[in-house]
């Protein structure tokens, strides 16, 4: 499985992580998965990793863009 190096994050944006996080525990506490996803989404870019769906498609041997490997 590829694993994705986070990158080193400004004051400001380690706080909005955190922020992040936090409404994220509080969402999942309330089975809210929709917008619990969202927050997933805007934590993967703040963190600058691929989407979950990019993710899916390298795990499983694809290409960013879900075609095959050559």
């Amino acid at each position: 499985m590829t694993h994705f190096a986070e990158r080193v994050l400004t004051g400001e944006l380690a706080e909005a992580r955190k922020q992040l996080e936090r409404i994220l525990a509080v969402l999942d506490e309330h089975e809210e998965s929709d917008a619990a996803y969202c927050v997933c989404e805007a934590i993967e870019r703040l963190i600058g990793a691929p989407t979950t769906i990019e993710q899916w498609y390298l795990m499983t041997g694809r290409g960013p863009e879900g075609e095959p490997l050559a």
